[in-house]
C-alpha cells in the first residue's frame, strides 16, 4: 500500500490495523462507476487507501496519525453502527479517534436543517489542526478527481459547488499544493458540465 519502509515497526503496526479495520467496514460497498465503464464499480475500501497515498506521497507526510485516520476517515459514517469513535479510541488512541471524530458527518437530524448541520461540520474541519485538515482535504482532492471521472451529473455539480464554496477556502488556509490542484480540478470539471 504506502512505501512505509521508513516508518517505524509500531507505526507500521498501526497503519496495518488500520487498513484491516477499513477492510472489514467498507467489505461490500462501492464507488460511483465511471462514465468510461458504467458496469466498473471500484471496492470503496480503495478510496481510504488513496487518501492516505496523498498524504505520503504528494505531500510527504509522515505522520502516523494522519495517515491512519486517512484510512480510517468513513468508518464511523459508513460503519452502520458496527464501529464508534470511542471503539477507535480504544484500538489506535485518542488522537486518530478525534481526528475520525471531526472527519465523520453528523448524522441527519430532523430537528436540525441539514445545511445547518453540514455549516458547522466545515466550520469544525476549518479549526481543526492542520493534520486533520490534510487528511480531509486529501479526501476531497481524491473524490474530485473521481468526481471528474464520474457518470452521475447531479452528483458532479454538487461536489463541484461544495469543494469551491467549502473546500477550496479551507485548502487555501492550509496546504498551496491542494489549494491548487482542488481549482484546478474545479475548473476541468465546470468546463466538462458546461459542454453538456
Amino acid at each position: 500500500m504506502l512505501q512505509v519502509d521508513e516508518l517505524q515497526h509500531p507505526k507500521r503496526v498501526l497503519l496495518t490495523r488500520a487498513l484491516a479495520l477499513a477492510e472489514q467496514i467498507h467489505e461490500g460497498q462501492f464507488r460511483k462507476p465511471p462514465k468510461i465503464d458504467p458496469e466498473l464499480r471500484e471496492p470503496y475500501v480503495i478510496h481510504p487507501m488513496r487518501v492516505a497515498l496523498i498524504l505520503f506521497e504528494e505531500l510527504g507526510l509522515r505522520d502516523t496519525d494522519a495517515l491512519c485516520a486517512a484510512l480510517l476517515h468513513d468508518v464511523v459514517e459508513d460503519g452502520n453502527g458496527r464501529v464508534t469513535t470511542s471503539d477507535l479510541e480504544k484500538k489506535f488512541g485518542r488522537i486518530i479517534a478525534l481526528m475520525v471524530s471531526v472527519l465523520t458527518k453528523p448524522n441527519p437530524d430532523k430537528k436540525i436543517p441539514r445545511e445547518v448541520q453540514l455549516k458547522t461540520y466545515h466550520e469544525r474541519i476549518m479549526q481543526a489542526a492542520i493534520p486533520t485538515r490534510l487528511v480531509k482535504l486529501a479526501d476531497r482532492l481524491d473524490n474530485m478527481r473521481d468526481a471528474i471521472e464520474c457518470n452521475d451529473v447531479v452528483f458532479q455539480k454538487r461536489y463541484l459547488i461544495e469543494t469551491r464554496e467549502e473546500y477550496i477556502p479551507i485548502a487555501e488556509a492550509t496546504d498551496e499544493y491542494i489549494h491548487a490542484e482542488l481549482i484546478g480540478l474545479c475548473d476541468k470539471l465546470e468546463d466538462y458540465l458546461t459542454k453538456l
